[in-house]
């Protein structure tokens, strides 16, 4: 019997399938190029194919369907716009798959799913830190931030510099060192204290009698 065999589930529910097959697209469609096993791959070129076809149209229902698959507006924009407009002059065929053979470890058969025409390497860029809100922040080097600041100071002569520090000495010289007790020492050093003050309160007693 071959009920349900026109589906292939991918070992998932109907829900959790959709999502995967749903994200897959999204990311063909961010990188135009992406690498799965072979079962996930024909399923996600049947809905890449098919979007694509309404992407054709490019007009305000084929927008919203896209979106029911694809629920990042400046993504629908994209296919509509600039992914569409290249398979003007075919008639299916949007995508291609190519076989890379069983993955280490548990064996599984690999591809690589792909647009059959592609944009250029800095336009695919460009796409995915628009998409993903990436902006690339320079940091400066801890020696760079060093010279900066050099630069930025004024040189003062070297007798001064030997004269400020002859007097910093001075000051460290003049000043006794304090050390700050911790906590351990505060307290035992009041129990000394209370016990001092309590053996002279007892001898004064015996004095008295």
């Amino acid at each position: 019997m071959r009920h349900g065999d026109r589906v292939k589930k991918l070992g998932r529910k109907k829900e959790h399938r959709q999502m995967l097959l749903r994200n897959l697209c999204r990311s063909l469609f961010i990188h135009e190029k992406i690498r799965t096993t072979i079962g996930k791959a024909k399923e996600a070129r049947r809905l890449a194919d098919h979007l694509i076809e309404y992407a054709k149209s490019n007009d305000l229902a084929a927008k919203r369907t896209i979106y029911r698959f694809i629920p990042d507006h400046k993504l629908v924009k994209i296919i509509c716009d600039e992914i569409g407009p290249r398979f003007t002059q075919r008639q299916g065929g949007y995508t291609r798959i190519y076989r890379l053979g069983p993955r280490l470890g548990d064996g599984a058969e690999m591809a690589i799913l792909e647009l059959v025409e592609q944009g250029d390497a800095g336009t695919i860029a460009a796409r995915r830190k628009f998409i993903e809100r990436r902006h690339v922040v320079e940091v400066e080097s801890k020696k760079e931030k060093k010279k900066k600041e050099k630069e930025k100071k004024p040189k003062e002569p070297k007798e001064k510099k030997v004269k400020e520090k002859k007097l910093k000495e001075e000051v460290t010289k003049e000043k006794p060192s304090k050390k700050k007790l911790s906590r351990k020492k505060q307290a035992k050093k009041a129990k000394k204290e209370k016990k001092a003050k309590k053996r002279v309160k007892k001898k004064a007693k015996k004095r008295r009698k």
